[in-house]
């Protein structure tokens, strides 16, 4: 007796493709502030100089070299307020066993300051005004010439003394709280509340949510186009790994535009949605 042929099972279909598109908010391009932030507090502590605040007036006397120390002698007018001196001579009665006289910890590097600073401004301004296309470039010639400029007179070493004048100095613990609280915003920003604003694009459709907490809107890919805008240098390039602002905009019978602002690595993005609009849903029977 013969038994009919097992009928082979059917193959699994595919994995359904989808691409999720996020849109960050402008708190992603503040990432320059803390990682700079935490290097300034690596070097001061590294550095383990101290600051002692002296009241006004206070004078040094020269140096006396012993065979264990330089010794200077501080004069302060009676009237003046010598409460950080007395507990500096306090904590330095017992060497060894009580805290350093000098808690707080300032490197000397006057460059520090300032450069924090700088870095601080140019992230507000570059993340709050935006240059697309040739006004970015023609605000990176002009920043490239004068450059040149102050490079062909010399007067690097001038600018850079004025800078170093200025006397901006941040202690250890300046650094490290400005640079936690923009850390703790920027991950929460990135890895919390920007991954509710996205569009889901499959072969057949998208998923569109717009702000946190809205509701997911479902739109039909047929006719949809995606525009790139044009690039800010500064934004999307020099911050922001390469990535830019999209829109989306749909077709029917109630036309959207959908505005996808900084979106990470776009144009490989767009690369990969063109081929997978171009795929066909297929629904296994």
């Amino acid at each position: 007796m013969s038994t009919a042929p097992t009928p082979p099972a059917p193959a699994a279909p595919p994995p359904k493709r989808e691409i999720t598109l996020i849109s960050h908010s402008m708190l992603f391009y503040w990432w320059p502030i803390w990682v700079i932030g935490f290097i300034m507090a690596g070097i001061t502590w590294a550095e383990d100089s101290r600051l002692g605040i002296l009241p006004s007036h206070t004078s040094v006397g020269a140096g006396v070299q012993d065979k264990d120390a330089t010794n200077f002698s501080i004069r302060v007018p009676p009237d003046r307020n010598t409460s950080a001196l007395e507990e500096a001579a306090r904590r330095s009665a017992i060497p060894g066993a009580v805290p350093n006289p000098f808690p707080t910890r300032v490197s000397q590097k006057a460059w520090m300051g300032p450069l924090f600073c700088v870095v601080l401004l140019l992230t507000v301004v570059i993340t709050n005004v935006q240059l697309r296309g040739l006004w970015s470039f023609l605000v990176l010639l002009m920043l490239l010439v004068l450059a040149l400029i102050i490079s062909l007179a010399g007067a690097w070493d001038k600018l850079l003394t004025a800078v170093g004048d200025l006397h901006i100095y941040i202690n250890m613990a300046g650094y490290l709280f400005i640079a936690s609280v923009v850390f703790i915003l920027w991950a929460v920003s990135m890895f919390i509340f920007d991954q509710r604003t996205y569009i889901k694009v499959t072969p057949g459709q998208i998923q569109v949510c717009e702000h946190v907490g809205a509701a997911i809107r479902t739109y039909d890919t047929m006719g949809i186009s995606f525009e790139k805008q044009r690039d800010d240098i500064f934004r999307h390039w020099l911050l922001g790994f390469f990535s830019g602002d999209l829109i989306v905009k749909t077709a029917g019978a109630e036309r959207e535009t959908i505005r996808l602002p900084n979106v990470l690595w776009i144009g490989w993005r767009l690369e990969e949605l063109q081929k997978l609009l171009a795929e066909k849903s297929v629904v296994a029977g």
